[in-house]
């Protein structure tokens, strides 16, 4: 697992004040760590965009940050079910997802069996 996701923080891109308390942060940018151009990583994540909304879920915007902001993903929040969200994870080629339950963060590792690692509370990861 890559140690950058261990210190992910987390950025709001709207000022939605609905969003669901449990889900999970799902992105299609850089598919296993493979740094791809910001036209590609774009329409990826347009792709996905569109997978949660077809199937009825909610779909908010969020980056996940490093610590120093040098590094940044867009990606979705959304309330669909764990395996759902592995599921897009997976087909786009995530090494993991980020789970939010009772403000607890966990990562979901998408291509190794394993129980979700807890990394602490969602709410101190905003920026």
């Amino acid at each position: 697992m890559n140690p950058a996701y261990f210190e992910t923080r987390f950025r709001r891109n709207d000022s939605e004040d609905s969003w669901p308390q449990e889900g999970h942060i799902i992105t299609a940018y850089n598919p296993m760590d493979l740094q791809l151009s910001e036209i590609e990583n774009r329409l990826r994540n347009q792709k996905l965009k569109e997978q949660i909304r077809l199937s009825g879920f909610d779909c908010f915007a969020i980056t996940g940050v490093s610590i120093d902001l040098n590094h940044q993903e867009p990606s979705f929040f959304t309330n669909a079910s764990e395996k759902k969200s592995l599921a897009w994870g997976r087909a786009f080629e995530q090494r993991a997802i980020f789970g939010i339950k009772q403000d607890k963060l966990s990562i979901i590792p998408c291509l190794q069996e394993g129980d979700p690692i807890y990394i602490g509370s969602f709410q101190d990861r905003w920026i």
